[in-house]
């Protein structure tokens, strides 16, 4: 790995290719991750020691996720807000009603964003609430659009994460607030058995890179984003990945499931699967990481205006 936290090659096709990819990812396992995880495609939040339980436990955790995020960046209430990477619209669905905002959300799936639309207007929310399917680096947004910007592990997908801080920017009003929590991998240089299993992970999970968290900060402040800063949740989040939280059940037909699942809607499906496994032990050895990431848009006077 890089020493600046970046993978040194890419593992997902680049481009318009990467977006394909990612598209047909989340539209062939939206199905999987709602019926095992809820509403809320996301990792869980823990306090240190803290393990997971039952279904009502584990959907608490990945709400206390968002409202941590929402904390620690400091979204306000009514803020007029992008989300980007939305999925399905459980954190929308939450900035929107319990804080009265109003949210933009753009994914790469059509299925996705379909099933945001449907979700929020089953629950009341489709006049604060819209999806569409939008490339968030060619979103067709105005400039100083939004009070914030929030990113729930979406930003992985992205290739051009210079390019993702600049459009942050342009679309932020000043004072804007930029709301991140990603995966990431410890920042510096990964042993080859480290790199291996980050690797892998990156080919099953359709994402082109890992940034680390200290990286992400670096980006940001070189976008010309104040008040930076980040936070590391990785021993909060670990336990997502334990099959009592992801579920990924070991059923009678399991095998015979999954190569149902790969010839009807292709290989790629598989990654949902492998996820499991691989990330646990990137985070038992310490290479991968996972961590929130905030900062502020100049005010118009600090800005020079």
């Amino acid at each position: 790995m890089k020493a600046n936290g970046s993978s040194a090659y890419p593992s997902a096709p680049a481009g318009p290719g990467l977006n394909a990819a990612v598209e047909r990812y989340y539209d062939t396992t939206l199905d999987l991750y709602e019926d095992l995880w809820g509403e809320h495609v996301h990792h869980g939040f823990w306090d240190a020691g803290e393990r997971p339980g039952s279904d009502a436990e584990r959907h608490a955790a990945t709400d206390r996720l968002v409202r941590e995020l929402v904390a620690f960046a400091g979204v306000p209430h009514g803020a007029h807000v992008l989300d980007v990477g939305c999925g399905i619209g459980g954190p929308a669905l939450y900035l929107a009603g319990a804080l009265g905002c109003s949210v933009e959300g753009v994914t790469l799936s059509a299925a996705q964003a379909a099933r945001a639309n449907e979700k929020a207007a089953a629950a009341g929310l489709a006049g604060r609430a819209h999806f569409h399917q939008r490339d968030a680096l060619d979103n067709g947004y105005p400039d100083a659009s939004f009070d914030a910007l929030w990113a729930v592990e979406s930003l992985m997908h992205i290739a051009d994460r210079v390019a993702f801080f600049a459009e942050a920017m342009r679309l932020l009003r000043p004072g804007g607030v930029l709301a991140i929590a990603t995966w990431s991998v410890r920042d510096g240089e990964l042993t080859a058995d480290e790199h291996r299993v980050v690797d892998q992970i990156l080919r099953h999970q359709v994402m082109p890179s890992f940034s680390s968290l200290e990286e992400h900060e670096r980006l940001a402040a070189a976008a010309g984003f104040t008040e930076v800063a980040s936070a590391d949740w990785s021993a909060n989040v670990a336990n997502s990945w334990e099959p009592t939280f992801a579920q990924v059940r070991e059923l009678d037909n399991g095998r015979s499931m999954m190569r149902d699942l790969a010839r009807d809607r292709g290989v790629d499906v598989l990654g949902f699967f492998y996820a499991g496994p691989l990330m646990l032990k990137g985070f038992e050895t310490g290479a991968m990481t996972y961590g929130a990431v905030r900062a502020t848009k100049p005010a118009l006077e600090a800005a020079g205006y």
